[in-house]
């Protein structure tokens, strides 16, 4: 073995390489997460790789799915709260072109744990996925992105990204690749 950083890295469990990758994902971001909402995102993740069809087009709309969950049992606002997490970090662009956009998916997620954490006292960590919700989705986004780095991505597209949603992770990169960032919309490229 060698220390490069390519250098191969054996995984026993999902959950081992998942933890890895948001531990990375978090020292990349200058961040830390509690230790339970790091454990609930390693465990998500890990379970939405064993499935699919979790977040795809064929899913009902959030809203509606909130306005049931609200209705029914408590799991439904975890599940509904989960997927929003999951298209929030892992796969934000599939919003974009839809009538809807990743805040509003964000919002929704945030919505149904802060609702299942009113009625789940003593399981603080719904309190804390709603709170930090932006914060979590971006660790995961960051863990995805960083897995497909040898993709080169369009720099462009980065730059309309970040001026839709202003997402500190396409701040990061286009300031890496030169470009210096004015919110007032004076941007230069060096």
């Amino acid at each position: 073995m060698t220390d490069s950083p390519r250098a191969l890295v054996a995984h026993t469990t999902l959950e081992s390489f998942f933890y890895e990758q948001i531990g990375t994902a978090q020292e990349r971001a200058g961040t830390e997460l509690p230790e339970e909402i790091e454990a609930y995102v390693v465990y998500l993740l890990a379970d939405y790789a064993r499935r699919t069809g979790v977040a795809g087009r064929r899913s009902k709309a959030l809203a509606l799915e909130f306005l049931a969950a609200l209705a029914g049992p408590r799991s439904s606002l975890r599940e509904l709260g989960d997927r929003a997490l999951f298209i929030a970090g892992v796969v934000p662009r599939s919003v974009d072109r839809s009538a809807v956009n990743v805040d509003y998916v964000r919002s929704i997620g945030a919505s149904a744990y802060r609702q299942l954490g009113e009625c789940s006292r003593g399981l603080e960590v719904f309190t804390g996925l709603a709170d930090r919700f932006v914060e979590v989705s971006e660790v995961i986004g960051d863990t995805v992105e960083a897995r497909d780095e040898r993709r080169p991505e369009d720099l462009m597209a980065i730059y309309e990204r970040w001026r839709r949603h202003g997402h500190s992770r396409d701040a990061k990169r286009l300031a890496a690749a030169g470009v210096l960032l004015d919110p007032r919309g004076a941007d230069i490229v060096q």
